[in-house]
């Protein structure tokens, strides 16, 4: 289970994966059709899909709910508004010219995350990223914390290029084969040398 993360405005906590209200939460962001298909997975179509996520899926260490303190609607519902997590290195199915390769298999992890779109573009996910990549050096110990975005999701690059993440190559034509589709991807990778020298 994740060990909680708090920051300025957030707090980052484990999915509850018998509580209706993280079901609920989950399912009003995730069935957004601009969310899914930019981390590779479909819109979410239940809440009963939502609850089987946080369940499995979700029901992994380092995998957080990203919430806002004191909550993020005026009725101070304190549902999660997105997930930011660390995972091992995926193998990447297209061809791959990146730093990012000498990684592969070492002691590196890739971070993963997305955000409610009614949240974008208020600084929550570039700080959220900042706790993740410091717990990821400081607690974790390890070298390197890389992550991948779709070439044409310009926003996800900023936010890793915000946080110290360097350009560290690209693929050509992954399949992701949850949503049946192929994509470029740019990498970003920050080591932890870097990371203590900013």
């Amino acid at each position: 289970m994740a060990k909680t993360i708090e920051t300025g405005r957030l707090l980052l906590r484990p999915w509850k994966p018998d509580d209706a209200a993280d079901a609920a939460s989950l399912f009003r962001y995730a069935s957004d059709p601009e969310i899914g298909p930019l981390c590779g997975w479909p819109p979410h179509t239940s809440v009963e899909e939502s609850r089987n996520v946080i369940g499995t899926v979700f029901a992994v260490e380092n995998n957080w709910a990203v919430t806002v303190k004191g909550g993020a609607a005026s009725d101070g519902d304190d549902g999660p508004i997105g997930c930011i997590e660390l995972k091992p290195l995926r193998h990447v199915t297209g061809s791959i010219r990146s730093d990012c390769e000498r990684y592969l298999g070492g002691n590196a992890l890739e971070l993963g995350y997305w955000l409610g779109r009614p949240f974008w573009g208020l600084g929550y996910m570039s700080e959220a990223l900042r706790a993740v990549i410091d717990y990821a050096f400081d607690a974790l110990h390890v070298d390197a914390v890389w992550g991948a975005h779709y070439t044409e999701n310009a926003r996800s690059g900023r936010v890793m290029e915000k946080c110290g993440m360097r350009m560290a190559g690209g693929s050509k034509h992954d399949y992701f084969s949850l949503i049946d589709e192929y994509h470029d991807e740019f990498f970003r990778i920050v080591t932890a040398e870097e990371w203590r020298a900013a």
